[in-house]
């Protein structure tokens, strides 16, 4: 439970909670008039998204209003949608260099040195280099076989032992992975980067808590989204049809080609006989047609929910994908790697590994039709060829574009930019840097308009606010248990579509309360693991110690609410943990 909030911290909260909220939720947080009004004093306004009423303000995406940004707003704001958030002193540094040669520079990650983040990674997460042959072989380790039919006590209680062993080695491979994604979201100068795999962790979301993907994630990670986030859509989508973490998470891995009426019949005939035929028992193992992976390729993955295929698309679609699974590599192989370590070879132990493979004896040859096309056979080149019609599809570019837009500007994006971006989609073939460069180098981009309107997710905010403190991070326990009492788990949303990254996703005022938890349990160094500067944290005079967090934490500048707030406080606890956790639960720095 966390810990209870005073008066001023749950008044906040309200403000918080109301960020970018319609009216109804005025009417959840304060049950008269009274406190609705005061709710709205503390931090309401057009500049959080509000009436004086509480209503919510609908401004245009489509034409720019107010000012330009200045050239410190700018910096802020890039650092902000291509960051996540600035680090002491960054603001700073963009400047220095210019606000468009730092984004150019992110568009190209290779060229930023990141030595000090693969190094750390190297030393404490080793699983990332592994292939998932090796993962399993270390985080799942064979059991000791039982030297007769009916096992001793003595054997018994050390399977229990080796089962409790491989428990804690599949949690350290999880944790090892999630570690890695907070490490390199908090300290890699390649933040663009970060930001981008972040989106498609989501749009590509698997759970590494369902089956076996807890040994397959780490390999996701690496090898499908960070080797192909800066490339082609149809090479990302390519590898993750035939990952394992995908065919695993949504069961396409042990979908077959359904069983003709004669198979049924055989079934039926030896049913509760003893002898039963070898070919019969193998009919009997098959699971039939999944249908799970065909669905989420066109409903997420590609051209969006109801655009264009029919429950029928799916089914054929599912039948296409039939015998695409992973394995170990075929015995014959591993006997080869077994001779080859003996004669010396040292890429023997790439050739004993696990990965995709395509199981031509479930595998449907019949004749479909998907969206209108009809593919005559089978094959995994058929599977290859309808993925890769899917990655050129207009309505492809169209939903890549919108999300990506919706991701990077505000939850509305303008209609004239998301078309101006599927063009560039469909012309470069789905060249990925080209898009990221085609929006973040739009006129919309910069426009005031989109200047502090998206509402951090959980995920964002917890980085932001290590980020922006400068804090030291040496374990992320803490960080992880925190994201999962806001409700965004890293690699644990149940659900394929991934996590929601627009603001009605995460206003529920119950949940919002653990990041006001949050905010004053780093600023207070309660912490495990993560350590905010004692030079951050000195008391200083009032007005002075209040300019020099709101430069750090804040550095686009306080709004007047949130000002007066902090001036309000400072009259009662002038202490310097006090300021820092209500700037970082404050609405300006919920706001990016």
């Amino acid at each position: 439970m966390p810990k209870r909030l005073p008066m001023l911290t749950t008044c906040l909260l309200a403000v918080l909670a109301l960020v970018i909220a319609p009216a109804a939720v005025v009417a959840q947080l304060g049950d008269t008039e009274e406190e609705q009004q005061r709710i709205r004093e503390l931090g309401l306004g057009a500049k959080q998204g509000l009436d004086s009423e509480g209503n919510a303000i609908r401004v245009s995406a489509e034409e720019d209003s107010g000012p330009p940004l200045t050239e410190r707003e700018r910096a802020t704001h890039v650092l902000n949608r291509m960051a996540f958030g600035a680090r002491p002193g960054q603001v700073e540094r963009v400047l220095e260099m210019g606000v468009e040669n730092w984004m150019r520079d992110q568009l190209d990650p290779e060229s930023i040195d990141n030595v000090y983040v693969d190094t750390h990674l190297a030393e404490h997460m080793p699983s990332l280099n592994m292939g998932m042959g090796e993962i399993f072989r270390t985080y799942r380790p064979e059991y000791t076989p039982y030297k007769g039919k009916t096992p001793t006590k003595a054997e018994r209680e050390l399977r229990q032992q080796e089962q409790r062993e491989r428990n804690q080695l599949r949690r350290d491979v999880q944790a090892e992975l999630r570690a890695a994604v907070y490490h390199r979201a908090i300290y890699s100068g390649r933040q663009f980067e970060e930001v981008i795999i972040a989106f498609w962790r989501d749009h590509f979301s698997v759970d590494q808590n369902s089956n076996d993907v807890a040994y397959f994630a780490n390999h996701w990670e690496e090898n499908v989204l960070r080797e192909h986030a800066f490339g082609d859509f149809e090479d990302l989508l390519m590898a993750t049809a035939r990952h394992p973490a995908m065919l695993f998470f949504l069961d396409n891995a042990v979908s077959q080609k359904p069983l003709t009426e004669r198979e049924l019949a055989l079934i039926e005939k030896y049913e509760n006989r003893d002898n039963v035929p070898r070919s019969v028992r193998a009919l009997q193992r098959q699971r039939g047609l999944n249908e799970n992976y065909a669905r989420e390729l066109m409903e997420l993955h590609t051209l969006g929910v109801d655009r264009e295929y029919k429950q029928r698309d799916v089914t054929e679609l599912a039948r296409v994908f039939t015998g695409w699974t992973a394995r170990w590599r075929p015995r014959n192989m591993q006997d080869n790697a077994r001779n080859d370590r003996r004669r010396g070879n040292s890429n023997a132990d790439q050739q004993d590994d696990y990965g995709f493979y395509f199981n031509a004896g479930v595998h449907d040859t019949g004749n479909k039709v998907v969206l209108g096309s009809r593919l005559r056979g089978g094959g995994e080149e058929q599977g290859i060829s309808v993925i890769r019609a899917l990655a050129k599809h207009k309505y492809t570019a169209d939903f890549i574009s919108r999300k990506l837009c919706r991701y990077l500007l505000r939850d509305e994006p303008s209609e004239a930019l998301v078309a101006e971006i599927a063009k560039v989609f469909k012309r470069t073939k789905g060249d990925l840097p080209e898009v990221y460069e085609a929006i973040v180098f739009s006129e919309d981009f910069l426009y005031r308009q989109n200047h502090r309107v998206k509402f951090k997710t959980p995920f964002e905010y917890v980085v932001s606010a290590v980020r922006a403190t400068g804090a030291e991070a040496t374990s992320y326990g803490q960080i992880d248990q925190a994201l999962s009492l806001m409700g965004q788990k890293t690699y644990g949303c149940p659900d394929p579509t991934g996590w929601y990254d627009t603001a009605e996703a995460w206003l529920d005022p119950g949940v919002l309360v653990y990041r006001w938890t949050f905010a004053m349990d780093l600023a207070g160094n309660r912490l495990k693991g993560i350590r905010v500067p004692e030079a951050l944290l000195a008391n200083l005079p009032a007005e002075e110690l209040k300019k020099k967090l709101a430069n750090q934490v804040l550095p686009a500048g306080l709004s007047e609410r949130t000002s007066t707030i902090i001036d309000e406080e400072l009259g009662r606890n002038p202490s310097a943990q006090e300021m820092l956790s209500i700037l970082l639960g404050s609405p300006d720095f919920q706001q990016q």
